[in-house]
C-alpha cells in the first residue's frame, strides 16, 4: 500500500486541513446543552436455516434366511466443513429531511449525516454520497475517500466502527465563505480491518473527540469544505 496509513475518523488522519474557520469563528448562535447521539445503523444478522432428515424403519429380514448383522457407524465419517461466517448486511444512514433546510439547521443534520457516511464507506465501498457532499478543497474528505477506496482495492474488511455524533456549537455564518462553523463531537468504536487470508492488519481503540467543521450550499446542496479536529483546552 505503499506510504498509505490507515486511520480511523477524523481525529486520527495524519495530513488533517487546517481550515481557516477553526482559528476565527464568532460567538455560537446556538448551543446544544444536552444533545443526543445519533447512531449509526447497526449490521442485520443473516440467519441459516436447518433441515433435520428423518428415515424409516428397517425391513424385516426374510424367513428362511440368515439375517446380516447391521453394519455398524463408521468412526471416520467425514467432517463436516466449516461454515463461512456471514458477511453482515450493512445499513446505509437515512438523509434527514432537515437537510433541505438552507440554514444553520440544515447545515446541521447534514454534518450529523456526513460524519455517519464514514464508517458506511470504510465498510461497503460506496463512495458515493461521500463524494458528492465533499467540497475540492476539503483535505481530509479527500484522505478518508482514499482511505475507504484502497481498503475496497485491497480486498480488505473493515469491521466495527460504530459511530455517534453530537453537535456542541453552531456559529454565526461566515461572512466571507457563506459557511457554517460547527463544532462536533464524534465518537468511534474499536476498529480492525482485516486482509483477504483472515489476518488482521491493523486495529484502532475507541475514540472521542471534538471537531470543527464548515459547510457551505455548493450546487444547490450542502458540501463539506472543511474538518479539523479541535485541540483541548
Amino acid at each position: 500500500m505503499g506510504g498509505f496509513r490507515y486511520g480511523v475518523g477524523d481525529v486520527a488522519v495524519d495530513s488533517l486541513v487546517k481550515d481557516p474557520v477553526k482559528d476565527s469563528v464568532k460567538e455560537p448562535v446556538k448551543e446544544h446543552p444536552s444533545p443526543r447521539p445519533v447512531p449509526a445503523s447497526g449490521a442485520l444478522a443473516l440467519v441459516a436455516l436447518l433441515l433435520a432428515g428423518c428415515t424409516g424403519p428397517e425391513p424385516a429380514p426374510d424367513p428362511g434366511t440368515t439375517a446380516e448383522a447391521a453394519p455398524s457407524p463408521s468412526a471416520t465419517a467425514a467432517e463436516s466443513s466449516p461454515t463461512p461466517s456471514p458477511t453482515p448486511v450493512v445499513v446505509a444512514p437515512e438523509r434527514p429531511a432537515a437537510m433541505d433546510d438552507d440554514g444553520y439547521e440544515g447545515a446541521e443534520a447534514a454534518a450529523v449525516y456526513f460524519q455517519l457516511l464514514d464508517t458506511y464507506m470504510m465498510k461497503t465501498g460506496d463512495t458515493t454520497e461521500w463524494e458528492a457532499m465533499s467540497h475540492p478543497e476539503c483535505n481530509t474528505c479527500a484522505n478518508r475517500l482514499e482511505q475507504a477506496q484502497t481498503i475496497a482495492a485491497n480486498g480488505d474488511r473493515f469491521e466495527g466502527g460504530e459511530t455517534s455524533v453530537q453537535v456542541l456549537h453552531t456559529y454565526e455564518q461566515d461572512e466571507p465563505t457563506g459557511g457554517w462553523p460547527l463544532d462536533v463531537e464524534v465518537t468511534t468504536q474499536e476498529v480492525t480491518i482485516t486482509g483477504p487470508e483472515g489476518t488482521d492488519i491493523a486495529q484502532f481503540a475507541s475514540t472521542q473527540g471534538v471537531v470543527r467543521m464548515e459547510l457551505i450550499r455548493h450546487g444547490g446542496q450542502w458540501a463539506i469544505l472543511g474538518v479539523a479536529p479541535l485541540e483541548e483546552g
